[in-house]
């Protein structure tokens, strides 16, 4: 039995070792199969779970680039696709940094009017890095984001624009008249809105108007006047109250910048009166804030804006635009502005600002062109934040300062 046994054995582990041995191909060919099948799985998901992750990192950057986009043709009403491609495409790639797997080969930004849209159009490759060796070298990109102008809030705006002597040099002043006009058109674009914008063209003093001669608020200097306006007595020229018992001194003979228009929802009344504006007088920056301050309040001497009640059961906004060439070159020695004290203007300046914020107006301002470091920091103060003024050095810079300004005040949102 103990030799039978091992027989039996015998013929067991030489079937083993034949196996093993055997040299016909067939097992080989068959772990060659079976291991490049596990090889295109595990390919797959790595390059698949590879390939998300940087189409969510696209996704992401053509999200910023479209808005980024929207954004900009909200301050700049004219730019064409190109352009809104360029502006897109440059944060798109600030997004998405050097990625030697993607390669993007169609980049274009669409803006359909008739639905207020933004179209982001992204084509392009992800290559693989295991697939590529089964013969799928790419993953495809092809992605539309999309970029709508939201609902605008409800806007009451007064823009205080320098137009003293020293704008009329190296065309200043019709950068500075395009720059408020594109501003104008902006906030007036969407059909829906609701916007009421005002402008005080102001120099040594501002002008509300002659038709204003038999005005409550007014003290009437009698015949041959034109609308030009002087400062009330301390502390009335730096508030915004009382012209029943201080009015407003009319002035004659006085040298005046053409009249404000006060708070109107007529955008070509607005663009034509801002496109009309001409330089001349020195400069005395209180008047601007006083008179686009006027215009914000429903209280005399003007009466087109909402109470401050109404307005934030509207959730609106109210906002003083200041544009500026230059330092405070005349001060008040009541009712005029004959005065040449720079650090009495200066103070009554950072006075007026301080009470027109205190009411929740949103200040933004912009120094022009400004060499004097005292005037500038002012300015930044005056501003609501430091994000809400502007030092322009050039035109080009006054241009981007009146587009984030109207970028600021447009609701923007990603619909898609």
């Amino acid at each position: 039995m103990r030799f039978l046994f091992l027989d039996e054995r015998k013929p067991r582990l030489m079937t083993i070792r034949n196996f093993l041995a055997d040299r016909s191909g067939n097992i080989a060919i068959m772990f060659g199969i079976m291991f490049f099948m596990i090889l295109a799985a595990v390919g797959a998901a790595i390059d698949v779970q590879r390939s998300n992750s940087l189409r969510t990192e696209i996704a992401e950057a053509s999200d910023a680039a479209i808005i980024a986009a929207a954004r900009y043709k909200s301050g700049h009403p004219n730019a064409n696709a190109a352009v809104l491609t360029g502006v897109a495409r440059k944060v798109f790639d600030n997004e998405l940094g050097t990625r030697s797997a993607i390669d993007i080969k169609g980049f274009t930004v669409s803006f359909d009017k008739t639905r207020d849209t933004f179209v982001l159009d992204v084509s392009g490759e992800i290559k693989t890095l295991i697939m590529g060796v089964l013969g799928h070298r790419y993953v495809d990109i092809d992605m539309h984001p999309e970029a709508k102008l939201g609902k605008p809030p409800l806007l009451e705006v007064a823009m205080a624009l320098d137009v003293t002597g020293s704008m009329n040099q190296h065309g200043k002043i019709t950068t500075m008249k395009n720059a408020a006009r594109d501003l104008v058109k902006t906030l007036f674009e969407k059909k829906d809105a609701d916007v009421k914008i005002g402008v005080v063209p102001f120099a040594q003093y501002i002008s509300v108007g002659a038709a204003y001669k038999n005005a409550s608020w007014l003290s009437f200097p009698g015949y041959g006047w034109t609308g030009c306006i002087g400062s009330r007595d301390y502390p009335y020229n730096t508030q915004d109250t009382d012209y029943a018992t201080f009015k407003a001194p009319g002035l004659l003979g006085a040298v005046c910048p053409a009249s404000l228009m006060p708070l109107s929802r007529s955008e070509s009344a607005l663009d034509s009166m801002i496109s009309g504006l001409k330089p001349g007088g020195w400069t005395y920056i209180p008047a601007g804030l006083s008179g686009a301050w006027m215009l914000l309040t429903p209280n005399a001497p003007f009466d087109e804006a909402l109470t401050f009640e109404e307005l934030e059961a509207e959730r609106g906004t109210k906002a003083l635009i200041l544009m500026t060439d230059g330092e405070n070159t005349r001060a008040p020695d009541y009712p005029t502005h004959n005065s040449t004290s720079e650090q009495y203007a200066n103070d009554l300046t950072e006075e007026t600002c301080a009470n027109i914020k205190n009411q929740e107006i949103v200040v933004y301002t912009i120094a022009f062109e400004v060499t004097d470091t005292t005037i500038k920091d002012i300015l930044e103060q005056c501003a609501t934040t430091t994000g809400h003024y502007f030092d322009a050095a050039n035109s080009g810079d006054l241009v981007d300062a009146f587009a984030s300004i109207a970028n600021s005040l447009r609701n923007i949102s990603l619909s898609k």
